[in-house]
């Protein structure tokens, strides 16, 4: 499988300051295949929901929130690695 990565940064108001990240996991090959968290910036799971995003992150903006909100630098490792395990599972 061919990884496609998507990091959607939520705001709590239009380019305001980032409350939520939303990850995503397609299969590259196999676009409708895909899996999904999404995380307060301080590490806690939140429901996934389909609010709208402030913007579309490289991989290193999204771990630098996540870090500077959780004080945890490998909580995107990990969420990445769950979201692998979910698609894996899917097929």
């Amino acid at each position: 499988m061919k990884e496609k990565w998507t990091f959607l940064v939520i705001a709590d108001e239009p380019r305001g300051t980032p409350i939520q990240i939303r990850v995503i996991l397609r299969d590259a090959d196999q676009p409708e295949r895909a899996a999904k968290l999404q995380v307060a910036v301080d590490g806690k799971p939140v429901a996934v929901d389909d609010a709208e995003h402030d913007y579309e992150a490289p991989e290193w903006k999204a771990a630098q929130i996540l870090t500077e909100g959780s004080s945890d630098a490998k909580l995107l490792d990990r969420m990445k690695d769950r979201l692998r395990d979910a698609l894996a599972a899917a097929t």
